[in-house]
């Protein structure tokens, strides 16, 4: 009694690959491409301080907010928990600041001057003490 033959399945797979097919598969293998940042807008403009105040942040940024309808500049910073906080501060030309007003120049009295002030003094002294008597 013989037993039948029963062939052996062997799925075929491809030859293996030298070392040069290799590197030329992984030459022509796309490669991702590393995403570019959105570009940052260079000034972020706001109709006035209720809008900037609800201007949305991440934490731990910063963010200068130009105001469009006075000279008013709004920098509004948020701390790691996301809490923001923000300075005002107005936005004036430096040539057209005016300047603290000068001190009057100080003048002295000479001498002379000193010495006439003092005999008018005294001459007031007596002429009051005789209208007294």
């Amino acid at each position: 009694m013989g037993y039948p033959y029963v062939p052996q399945y062997y799925p075929a797979q491809p030859p293996m690959m030298d070392n040069l097919a290799q590197l030329r598969q992984q030459q022509y293998t796309p490669q991702p491409t590393p995403q570019m940042p959105a570009p940052q807008q260079s000034m972020v403009w706001v109709s006035g301080q209720q809008e900037a105040m609800g201007y949305l942040m991440a934490p731990n940024s910063a963010v200068a907010l130009w105001d469009s309808n006075a000279p008013v500049i709004y920098l509004k910073q948020a701390d790691a928990s996301g809490r923001p906080t923000m300075q005002v501060f107005d936005l004036v030309e430096r040539g057209t600041a005016k300047a603290a007003p000068a001190a009057p120049a100080v003048e002295y009295a000479t001498k002379a001057e000193l010495d006439a002030l003092a005999a008018r003094v005294d001459a007031l002294g007596r002429s009051e003490k005789e209208d007294a008597e």
